[in-house]
C-alpha cells in the first residue's frame, strides 16, 4: 500500500499530534507499506493562518528516522496571491479556503506521488486539509482523517472543517467520547468513524535515579507533562500546591513542556523550590522524569484523548487527569487513575489521596500498564488502522 500522510506539522516540530502521526508512519513502514509526508512546517510554529500562506515557510524535502517528508514552500508571487484570501479569511472562510487550497494544490501534486490512500490529521487551519482531500477525489482514492477533535470547537470557525468531517471516507476517532461528539454534533455517519486511540511516545533509555540526582528531587515529586498552557491544568496544578502543602510539605511539583505565553507570566510569580520547571526537554528525560515520579497530574479541560497518560501507564505510573469525557473514555477512574475538575481544592483532595496510598497509587499505575499492553501498544493501532484501509478498497 501506498500511503500518503498530511499534516501541517511534522517532526521535527514537537507536540502530540505530529509525533502521533511520526510513529504511525513509522508502524506502517515496518509493516512493508510505502510511507510518505506532505507538511507545512518541521519546527514549532502557532501561526496557523499566515504561516502557511503569506508567511510560510521554505521548501525542503528531508528523511526524519526513515520517513520520507516534504515540507511545502510558495513562491513570492503564490504568497502574494494568497495574501489577500487569508486576510478574509474570517469573513469569506469557505471562499477564502477554496482560494489558497487552490493556489496550494499545484505544489501539493508535485511532491504528493501516486498514493493509493490519502491520511490527513487536523492540525491548525483547514487548508492543507482540504488540499489532500480534493487531491485525493481528483484521482479516486480514499481520504482518511484524523480529527483531533476537541469539544470546544464549535460555531462559524469550525464548520468548514466540520464538512470535511463529514465527506472523508474514514475518520479516525480516539476515544469513544469523541466519535459520539463527531456523531452527534457533527453529522458524520456513525460508521465511518472508528475509534483507535494512540501509543506511547517513550525512550527506550532512562534513569529515574539520575533524573531525581540532577534535578535534586530526593522527596516525593508529583509530575506534570505537556504544553503548558492554562487549559491543561497548570495554574490549577499551582494553585492546589498550596492546599497539598498544608499536609504535605515536603512534596514537589515538577513540570515538563514547552513553555507558553500564559505559563511564561504564571511562572514569573512563583519562586518556591518545590515547583520545579524544566520546559522541554528531550524524550530521554522525559522518559526518566515519567519512571521517577509518584504518578502524573494533567487535569486538562480540553483534549481529544490525552496521549500522556498511556505514558504514564507504560511506567506503571497512576494519573489523574481532567473531569471532560473524552478523558473519562480513557480513564477508568479508581482503577487505573483518578478524575478531577481544575477547583483547587478538589484536585489536591485528588493528590493528597494518592500521595497518602503509595500501595493504591501503584495498583493504579499496574492497571493502567496491563490497559496500554492489551489496546495501546503502536503495533496494535497500526493493525486497527490498516484494517480501516483495507475496508475502504485501498
Amino acid at each position: 500500500m501506498r500511503i500518503l500522510y498530511v499534516s501541517t506539522c511534522y517532526p521535527p516540530s514537537i507536540a502530540g499530534a505530529q509525533i502521533h502521526l511520526h510513529h504511525l508512519s513509522k508502524a506502517m513502514k515496518e509493516a512493508g507499506d510505502e510511507v510518505s509526508v506532505v507538511s507545512h512546517w518541521s519546527r514549532n510554529r502557532t501561526d496557523w493562518l499566515r504561516g502557511t500562506t503569506f508567511l510560510s515557510d521554505s521548501a525542503k524535502h528531508y528523511q526524519h528516522e526513515g520517513v520520507s517528508v516534504s515540507r511545502l514552500g510558495f513562491s513570492r508571487s503564490t504568497r502574494i496571491a494568497m495574501f489577500p484570501w487569508a486576510v478574509l479569511y474570517y469573513f469569506l472562510m469557505k471562499k477564502s479556503i477554496q482560494k489558497i487550497s487552490g493556489y496550494m494544490m499545484p505544489y501539493f501534486e508535485d511532491v504528493a506521488g501516486e498514493p493509493s490512500l490519502v491520511h490527513a490529521t487536523r492540525i491548525g487551519r483547514e487548508f492543507i486539509v482540504r488540499t489532500s482531500l480534493d487531491f485525493a477525489r481528483q484521482r479516486g482514492i480514499p481520504f482518511v482523517l484524523t480529527p483531533n477533535h476537541h469539544p470546544r470547537w464549535r460555531s462559524y470557525p469550525y464548520y468548514e472543517y466540520d464538512k470535511i468531517y463529514r465527506e472523508a471516507d474514514a475518520v479516525i476517532a480516539l476515544t469513544r467520547a469523541e466519535k459520539e461528539t463527531l456523531v452527534a454534533e457533527k453529522g458524520v455517519t456513525e460508521e465511518k468513524v472508528h475509534i483507535t486511540g494512540i501509543g506511547p511516545i517513550l525512550s527506550d533509555k532512562y534513569s529515574a535515579g539520575d533524573f531525581r540526582a540532577k534535578y535534586n528531587l530526593e522527596e516525593k515529586f508529583v509530575l506534570y507533562l505537556g504544553r503548558q498552557c492554562k487549559y491543561k491544568g497548570v495554574e490549577a496544578i499551582l494553585k492546589a500546591a498550596n492546599i497539598v502543602w498544608q499536609k504535605q510539605p515536603k512534596v514537589k511539583f515538577v513540570f515538563v513542556g514547552p513553555h507558553t505565553n500564559d505559563s511564561r507570566k504564571l511562572f514569573k510569580g512563583f519562586h518556591d523550590p518545590r515547583i520545579v520547571n524544566l520546559g522541554t526537554v528531550d524524550i530521554e528525560t522525559k522518559t526518566s522524569a515519567l519512571a521517577a515520579c509518584e504518578f502524573l497530574c494533567m487535569p486538562s479541560s480540553q483534549e481529544s484523548f490525552g496521549g500522556v497518560y498511556v505514558e504514564a501507564w507504560s511506567l506503571h505510573k497512576a494519573v489523574i487527569g481532567g473531569r471532560i469525557p473524552p478523558i473519562a473514555s480513557v480513564i477508568d477512574e479508581g482503577q487505573d487513575g483518578l478524575l478531577s475538575s481544575q477547583d483547587p481544592d478538589e484536585l489536591a483532595e485528588r493528590i493528597l489521596s494518592l500521595l497518602s496510598c503509595p500501595s493504591k497509587c501503584q495498583a493504579m499505575g499496574d492497571a493502567g500498564f496491563q490497559k496500554v499492553q492489551t489496546e495501546y501498544t503502536w503495533q496494535g493501532i497500526a493493525k486497527k488502522i490498516r484494517m480501516i484501509y483495507e475496508s475502504l478498497g485501498s
